[in-house]
């Protein structure tokens, strides 16, 4: 069967008309502090919602004659696609600008939004105009809720193929269990996810943020992000409530989403009842203990240099807690946002281990936290103990069972292989990395840190430093590893098989 293009076009022209429409609200931000300010930056934001919107116009019109029936395949090609083209349009303000210095800054610093990867090529935040730092953070609002309801948005379209493409990576609330009342279901979770966002950006402002910093942090902080009006992130502050607030919200998207629409129709039981819930808030309070003992250990022995152990807090109760807390949900939430205490660069290799670890886990599915995914480990963890059970008694055999549920050994096959994919790209990336003149620490923790959506990586792309000064090759391989990692590998990589794009 040959590709029905003419649908796809379709779908493309209604996505890039709401691009251009969320492009344009960023217009009016930057109109209204060039009146305020005189910033100048609003031209190329109109400039950017005109071919947006010019594009995404004549794609709808011309594909209005379309086939409503959409096969799995064709739904892989328009998750994968979509999410380059945003990028591709979106990035035209920001190099316009003079925010990012090339194409390949800017389309980088365009996915490093929208896959809410958080990474950035720009170097002096402080000196950006108001409307471009409005339309980073958008860009990782709208990849966060894409996420979240994209699949579900889609579902009456593609039918059967977006249930494969998105899968309901094993929580035991899967897409099939909501799609009777699939429109109920995307407007709760619009409505969940923009009420959140209103929370956390009053809170913010209610501490030391001025209101623009609040909601942009806000966008960033709900799409687990990581993108600041500041070179130094929420450090920039310096407030141990602005702080807590984070790590609060923070936690909350690395919830599952299908938890939150089911505790908003009374189901409350389910939340702790889930089993991928509980095994993250048992991962973030094991994380948390472990940064404070490694804290304690590195100041009893001196383990770093004096001048870098200020990084580390001053050395109180309340402060190791807190910048253990912020250092473990700002990693496995993928967010990478920096606190006043924060540079685990400087805090010695011991710190970079389960920093790593973290980076490959990740929140829980039908997140907006990056990452494998905590229900993932659950089940390799479940399925490694049966198999050591099955060694000590041949006859016996038992399923993983997961939220009280049996699985089918194809579901654990699909995480098994998708491990075994993960690994193996991993080392492709890491030499690959290295033959762009990355050192083997940098190598490690950039790739690491993109297949997981974190931002902070390891050495030279550690939590100090831009993405600015790698070399273009390597800023257009780590944009597609980003994709990658946003869209759960097998999304994107089947579409380079040939077997794919056989009639």
């Amino acid at each position: 069967m040959k590709i029905n293009w003419r649908l796809i076009r379709y779908i493309f022209g209604v996505l890039l008309l709401m691009e251009a429409g969320f492009m344009g609200l960023s217009t009016v931000v930057a109109l209204y502090y060039h009146y305020t300010l005189g910033e100048s930056d609003w031209w190329t934001l109109l400039l950017g919602t005109a071919i947006t919107a010019t594009v995404g116009f004549v794609t709808w019109f011309g594909s209005r004659e379309h086939s409503t029936k959409i096969t799995t395949r064709e739904g892989f090609l328009v998750v994968s696609m979509s999410w380059f083209v945003f990028c591709l349009l979106s990035m035209i303000p920001l190099r316009l600008s003079g925010a990012c210095d090339d194409i390949s800054s800017a389309f980088l610093e365009a996915m490093s939004g929208f896959t809410t990867t958080g990474c950035t090529t720009i170097t002096d935040l402080e000196m950006q105009p108001h409307g471009i730092l409005f339309w980073r953070h958008l860009m990782q609002w709208m990849g966060g809720l894409g996420i979240v309801v994209f699949s579900l948005a889609l579902l009456p379209l593609i039918g059967a193929g977006a249930t494969q493409v998105f899968g309901a990576e094993t929580n035991g609330l899967s897409v099939d269990k909501l799609r009777p009342k699939i429109d109920e279901t995307a407007r709760r979770l619009w409505g969940i996810y923009m009420l959140l966002t209103v929370a956390c950006a009053v809170l913010y402002g209610l501490g030391d943020m001025g209101w623009f910093d609040a909601v942009c942090h806000s966008f960033s902080t709900m799409a687990s992000g990581g993108f600041s009006t500041h070179s130094d992130s929420i450090g920039h502050f310096h407030s141990a409530y602005i702080e807590y607030v984070c790590i609060v919200f923070l936690f909350l998207t690395s919830i599952n989403f299908n938890l939150f629409y089911m505790l908003s129709r009374g189901h409350v039981g389910l939340m702790w009842k889930n089993e991928e819930l509980r095994w993250f808030a048992g991962a973030v309070a094991g994380f948390t203990v472990l940064f404070m003992l490694l804290n304690y250990l590195t100041r009893l022995n001196g383990l770093i240099p004096a001048d870098d152990m200020a990084t580390l807090g001053d050395g109180t109760l309340e402060c190791t807690l807190r910048a253990s807390m912020f250092h473990t949900l700002t990693i496995i939430s993928s967010a990478g946002y920096q606190a006043e205490y924060f540079d685990y660069n400087l805090w010695g290799s011991i710190f970079w281990l389960p920093t790593l670890l973290m980076m490959v886990m990740g929140g829980c599915s039908s997140s907006t936290a990056g990452g494998l995914k905590v229900v993932r480990f659950v089940v390799l963890i479940k399925n490694g103990r049966n198999q050591f059970l099955h060694a000590l008694m041949p006859r016996s055999y038992s399923n993983v069972r997961l939220n009280g549920q049996a699985l089918s050994d194809n579901a654990v096959f699909k995480i098994l292989a998708m491990l075994s994919i993960y690994l193996m790209l991993l080392v492709v990336s890491i030499f690959i990395l290295q033959c762009f003149g990355l050192n083997f620490e940098t190598s490690i923790g950039t790739a690491i840190s993109a297949l997981g959506n974190t931002g902070p990586a390891l050495g030279d792309t550690g939590p100090a430093f831009t993405w600015a000064w790698l070399p273009a090759a390597a800023k257009w391989y780590l944009s597609f590893l980003m994709l990658v990692g946003r869209l759960e590998i097998f999304t994107v990589m089947v579409i380079f098989t040939p077997m794919f794009w056989k009639n």
